[in-house]
């Protein structure tokens, strides 16, 4: 009887988005899996910490997908944690002086027209601006997904196609500048119409955003966890990798931050951009070396969540997307503010009373270079003196506890020379057996959950056309209608 062929053994390091897609892929491929991570627990950034004033579980930083978001809305089937996730369709703005706009998708027009009422009904623009805005969307949508536009400075590009700068200001940085983490003058064109075209024209559901409803630790680390287990993948937690081993320039395994070593028959990086340079040792080969320090070259964009608890609910709709102001994106936690919620519930080591009623909030600000650093009560003040003036019911509502997180290194930049600092996933897997994953690598995506997870997925495809294996593809994109394939190119 013949001996069973046994199966290659895959290492992934790291346990965040990318490297969770990796090894999920890699194992349904029929690879031995053993996945590394240096905390205790999975999620990487899109994690959840526990609130010392309050006991509550709370996120470090707002995580919002879009419809077009096909691998992360695969993904999330996969886990089984559909139910853990609210899909909206509705965008609710609000202009600088606090008037409310709800938008939607038109229920009889084909994309990209399916959202004329955004165009029509933004707030705070002029009829002139308006047509600023259709004419500077045109020409996003005629310019093709030509990879040279990746390298191209966004600010240039708007200002040539007649937008104002009042115009960029209320409409294009209100969505460039959360979408993409970045400022609108640090930007390439690639990701603005990435964005723009993908992210809300090419596909009538492709807007619509999915909010998670429960913490991230539960969605991304715990229930995932289990899910991993149950699929054969081996979790190895608080072992941080330190070095790369190889043999005659090919990578054999790693060794950990405890002296252990694994061994395998390739090995998959998942790491973020800014540490996997710490890989590197005088035995690591020269061309691993420059991919390494080149990622480690690619700017960090800092986000700012600020949490804040009221004594009672302010806001009626899910989400504020603000026009024209220092917040940005405010989120009601749907886990946190229930009335049955008292203070005997709350952990021990609080040290603020919070009311039985509390409710939480979540302001995004991303690109958040211009506040105070360290200054939290500072930001805190500043945040409710700009909701304050677009909400007038939270000046009847009392601000209990406040929590400041900025995370310098939430994203990467999407500058016009980031394209060239990112390494696709198969860079070094020819001549030395390592797979790259990260939404830092080059997706076409800007940083996201989304451009994590197809990362992941390309890395694990890489390895597993190497061992002539077939991995199980996520749809890559929605189908555009007729109408959206003749005016988008």
């Amino acid at each position: 009887m013949n001996s069973p062929i046994p199966k290659a053994k895959a290492i992934v390091l790291g346990g965040g988005l990318a490297g969770m897609s990796a090894a999920w892929h890699l194992r349904h491929a029929g690879f031995d899996v053993h996945l590394f991570e240096a905390r205790s627990k999975l999620g990487g950034r899109a994690g959840s910490f526990v609130d010392a004033s309050t006991g509550q579980t709370i996120d470090y930083c707002q995580h919002v997908g879009m419809g077009c978001c096909t691998h992360l809305v695969d993904f999330i089937q996969n886990l089984g944690v559909q139910e853990d996730w609210d899909r909206q369709h509705i965008l609710h703005f609000y202009g600088p002086q606090g008037e409310y706009v709800p938008l939607s998708a038109s229920a009889i027009l084909p994309a990209p027209s399916h959202l004329n009422r955004l165009l029509l009904g933004w707030p705070g623009l002029t009829l002139r601006q308006r047509f600023e805005v259709a004419y500077g969307v045109w020409r996003l949508m005629r310019i093709g997904s030509d990879r040279r536009w990746d390298s191209e400075p966004a600010l240039p590009f708007l200002q040539a196609a007649g937008q104002s700068p009042s115009t960029i200001e209320r409409f294009w940085t209100t969505i460039l500048v959360s979408a993409l983490g970045e400022e609108i003058s640090r930007v390439a064109v690639g990701p603005m119409r990435k964005v723009i075209v993908d992210g809300f024209l090419a596909h009538r559901k492709a807007y619509e955003i999915l909010v998670p409803k429960r913490p991230l630790r539960e969605i991304f680390s715990d229930r995932a966890k289990e899910y991993l287990q149950d699929v054969g993948i081996q979790l190895h937690f608080n072992r941080a990798a330190k070095k790369l081993l190889f043999e005659k320039d090919r990578c054999t395994g790693a060794v950990f931050s405890d002296q252990f070593i694994a061994h395998a028959d390739l090995i998959v990086i998942a790491l973020p951009w800014f540490h996997i340079v710490s890989l590197g040792s005088p035995d690591t080969p020269p061309a691993v070396l420059e991919v390494f320090q080149r990622a480690a070259q690619l700017e960090s964009s800092p986000i700012t969540g600020v949490h804040l608890w009221f004594d009672r609910p302010w806001l009626k709709q899910p989400h504020a997307a603000i026009v024209g102001r220092l917040c940005q994106w405010v989120f009601r936690s749907p886990w946190l503010g229930d009335s049955e919620t008292s203070s005997t519930d709350l952990a021990s080591t609080s040290t603020t009373t919070i009311p039985s009623n509390h409710h939480h909030y979540q302001v995004v600000i991303s690109a958040s270079r211009q506040l105070p650093r360290g200054d939290h009560e500072a930001i805190a003040e500043a945040v409710m003196k700009d909701l304050t003036e677009i909400f007038p019911e939270v000046a009847q509502a009392k601000l209990t506890h406040s929590r400041v997180v900025t995370d310098p290194n939430s994203v990467f930049s999407v500058a016009p020379d980031s394209r060239s600092l990112r390494p696709t996933s198969d860079a070094l897997f020819a001549n030395h057996g390592i797979a790259l994953a990260g939404d830092w690598t080059d997706t076409s995506w800007p940083a996201t959950m989304e451009g994590a997870l197809r990362s992941g997925f390309r890395a694990a495809k890489t390895c597993a056309d190497q061992f002539q294996l077939k991995c199980p593809e996520p749809i890559d994109q929605l189908p555009r209608g007729l109408l959206a394939r003749f005016l988008i190119r």
